[in-house]
């Protein structure tokens, strides 16, 4: 194998692992969500739900929010000048999940995107 070839299998594989790594993150943030595990869910897989959904834990208990008005919504398409073009799975009053193909899924500060500008 030239050194060519391994350098790209090497890449390659540690963008496989940091997706992983992301998915397993993604698992644990629903464990650990205060907010309408439906919508969790649905924005995972990318579609879109305005919370709650009045049937979860979190939801009868009180917790879950309503979804806040804003410049994003599930399914956009964003891009970030490293991980590139992503879809947005999530929005939150206060942060947003997207998933780069490149690096996975991604769980941004809503007020530092905005003020960085760090999705176009």
């Amino acid at each position: 194998m030239s050194r060519r070839a391994a350098t790209t299998f090497d890449a390659a594989g540690r963008r496989y692992a940091a997706v992983e790594r992301s998915r397993v993150e993604m698992m644990r943030a629903y464990a650990d969500t205060s907010g309408c595990r439906r919508a969790f869910l649905l924005g995972y897989f990318g579609e879109p739900f305005e919370p709650p959904c009045g049937r979860c834990d979190n939801c009868r208990a009180g917790l879950a929010e309503e979804a806040a008005p804003g410049r994003f919504r599930v399914g956009q398409i964003v891009r970030h000048r490293e991980w590139g073009e992503g879809s947005v799975m999530q929005v939150a009053t206060d942060r947003l999940t997207v998933y780069f193909e490149t690096a996975g899924y991604r769980t941004l500060d809503l007020d530092l995107v905005l003020g960085a500008g760090l999705l176009a």
